[in-house]
């Protein structure tokens, strides 16, 4: 029976099927629940439903469950494709900002990876770090240059470089309590002493940030396996690579 509940749970969250999810969560269905490793939060994440993303979020849904394969998460994918709205609610419900994928790449990096602009903006100005680096040593300016090429994107590029470059030379930081985002130096705000990956300009506000959501992601959010299967990364190395030549031609 609970695995009927689990399976109609992602049904109902893969179709976007509000009710469907609030009947297989009255039924008893596990929240975090995983097929194919995709939890409901990451479908509704993929897909952009804020509706079924909030109501999960409201039930305990982890943001911090992740794929095995590429350690996707819930703020990955929906920064990945440019839902603003699912981003904000993944923040506020303690998403951490700096967590990696088996790449090392930031959320921000992947929004602008997919020429995000909306949410890569959104991203920066919740506070998101642009001077850390993926695998490779590229930083979210690097990936700028190089994912949002083309006279289409002229305007939305320098943008993006234009926000990157502000907070290089500033190098301000934000509080990561999203309700407070107040900006400060890194001598000046609080690291989390667990992760190492939240900083607070208070008590207060790691306190708040710790009761509304960082307490469940806090401690996962940092990629340390041993990396995709190197067929799997060669290959989407390759297909990124044509996907590059193509845009150029």
């Amino acid at each position: 029976m609970a695995e009927d509940a689990n399976e109609a749970l992602l049904y109902a969250a893969r179709n976007g099927c509000l009710q469907g999810v609030k009947d297989a969560l009255k039924a008893g269905a596990d929240i975090d629940y995983e097929d194919d490793e995709i939890t409901a939060l990451l479908h509704a994440s993929i897909n952009g439903d804020v509706d079924i993303a909030r109501l999960l979020l409201r039930q305990g849904a982890s943001v911090s469950k992740r794929t095995k394969q590429i350690s996707c998460g819930p703020l990955h994918a929906a920064a990945g494709n440019g839902h603003t709205e699912v981003v904000k609610l993944l923040v506020h419900h303690g998403a951490t900002l700096a967590v990696r994928d088996a790449y090392q790449r930031t959320p921000l990096m992947v929004a602008i990876m997919y020429k995000q602009v909306d949410t890569g903006r959104q991203l920066i100005e919740l506070g998101a770090r642009v001077d850390l680096t993926d695998d490779q040593g590229v930083a979210a300016k690097r990936y700028c240059e190089f994912y949002m090429k083309g006279e289409d994107l002229d305007c939305a590029r320098k943008e993006m470089l234009g926000l990157i470059e502000e907070a290089l030379k500033t190098k301000l930081l934000r509080c990561c309590n999203p309700t407070c985002g107040k900006p400060g130096y890194r001598s000046t705000l609080k690291l989390c002493a667990q992760c190492k990956l939240t900083r607070y300009c208070s008590r207060d506000c790691q306190k708040q940030h710790w009761t509304v959501g960082h307490k469940k992601s806090c401690g996962h959010d940092a990629y340390t396996g041993n990396g995709p299967d190197p067929l799997y990364l060669k290959l989407t190395r390759l297909r990124i690579a044509y996907q590059n030549s193509l845009q150029q031609t």
